[in-house]
């Protein structure tokens, strides 16, 4: 039987020194802890307080999530979002509805319980500036939703001076155990017993579960704050009111090359180089021609491309008709960058829009030929990729509660 495990906000808080941070330190959101001593959650009533805010017909209206998460609040939510789909206040694109959170923490199993309803209806998940959604709110949040056109994807934003924290976790087995040290310990055997069954959830909420297991070794004192942009990445989650990069152009284009890659290429802007559009169609149709040259791909195609890139003319419509036949061509922008690493096997090229940090594109440049980014910048916020992966979009604010 799977017990019961708890996560509140506890009073001694650590971060994650940011020399140690790793790109696997945002998928903590997989591990809720239990403070010593927390009295058990009841097993039924809840303890979230909705509250409703109308929006304009079309618009998803936003329902206010605060308080503790106890056993009770997923089915008070899912009622929540009922009535409304029965008034017609839903909305039939998008998000349908947002749930925004104000919460520490709570019972581990009812945050899922909360991201499976979000997840049912289709309702995308928000954290205010100022407000915070640590250990088992995180789980429920990890939730949200949107209506694509290819059906359910991911909708999680978080407002710039909002918290969105993880911990680690463990089951309390005694609460009234006078030998508190060994009822922790067992509590976190059991809690890592339970890994499966995060890990699971997390699947399905549609967050990659690669390092869950080395994210579980670490000590369930420790909290981590969701700071950095490769954090922001690999959980999906949209940063609002997100200022400018400082970095230069060729700074955003390498950033774009790391993240699509996977970080496989390094960020070293020293080494990109820029190219007119022109330029860079050429090079990409090189690439092509040397591939349909060793695999004999239609008859004459390599030897025309040879032609287009001995003469200079036809470079454009060529290279539109290779991109409607779905090779993975970006469409240029007035820049691009090619970027090229000594003992690496692979190169990048981004095409770089100079008034729109979401309009780029990218293709990297393999030895088995041109292909897809390995990484894309969560729904509705493309221009996260344009920042460092360990660049910090969302420093914490302490408060005088808080300690260092």
């Amino acid at each position: 039987m799977c017990p019961v495990v708890r996560g509140e906000h506890m009073s001694r808080v650590e971060t994650v020194p940011r020399g140690r941070r790793l790109p696997w330190i945002a998928l903590l959101a997989l591990i809720v802890v239990v403070a010593v001593g927390l009295v058990a959650a009841p097993r039924s009533g809840h303890a979230l307080t909705l509250t409703t805010t109308a929006a304009p017909l079309g618009s998803p209206p936003e329902i206010s999530a605060s308080g503790a998460i106890l056993p009770g609040d997923a089915d008070q939510l899912a009622t929540t979002l009922r009535s409304l789909e029965q008034q017609g206040s839903l909305s039939n694109a998008g998000p349908r509805a947002i749930v925004s959170f104000d919460s520490r923490g709570g019972a581990l199993d009812e945050g899922m319980r909360i991201g499976r309803v979000l997840r049912k209806f289709g309702a995308g998940t928000l954290i205010r500036a100022g407000d915070r959604c640590l250990s088992a709110c995180a789980m429920a949040f990890v939730g949200g939703t949107m209506l694509g056109p290819e059906g359910a994807e991911s909708y999680r934003r978080l407002e710039i001076g909002g918290e969105l924290g993880f911990h680690a976790f463990y089951a309390m087995r005694d609460p009234d155990s006078r030998d508190a040290a060994g009822s922790r310990a067992r509590g976190v055997t059991e809690g890592r017993a339970t890994s499966a069954i995060i890990i699971a959830y997390v699947i399905e909420m549609g967050v990659d579960p690669e390092d869950v297991l080395r994210a579980l070794v670490r000590p369930p004192e420790e909290i981590t704050y969701i700071e950095a942009a490769g954090e922001f990445i690999s959980l999906g989650v949209c940063p609002v009111g997100l200022p400018a990069p400082r970095a230069t152009s060729a700074q955003q284009a390498t950033n774009v090359c790391t993240n699509a890659s996977q970080g496989v290429m390094p960020a070293w802007p020293d080494l990109i180089v820029s190219y007119t559009p022109m330029e860079a169609r050429r090079l990409l149709i090189g690439q092509v021609a040397a591939q349909a040259s060793k695999a004999n791909v239609r008859a004459g195609l390599a030897t025309r491309l040879q032609q287009i890139l001995r003469g200079g003319r036809g470079t454009e419509a060529i290279y539109d008709e290779l991109a409607a036949a779905g090779l993975p061509l970006p469409a240029m922008r007035a820049r691009a960058y090619h970027l090229e690493l000594p003992d690496i096997r692979m190169s990048c090229l981004v095409t770089l829009s100079p008034s729109d940090r979401a309009d780029y594109g990218v293709v990297l440049i393999t030895p088995a030929g041109l292909a897809a980014p390995r990484a894309v910048a969560p729904n509705g916020c493309r221009e996260l990729f344009t920042f460092g992966h360990d660049e910090i979009i969302n420093p914490r604010r302490l408060t005088p509660g808080d300690r260092k």
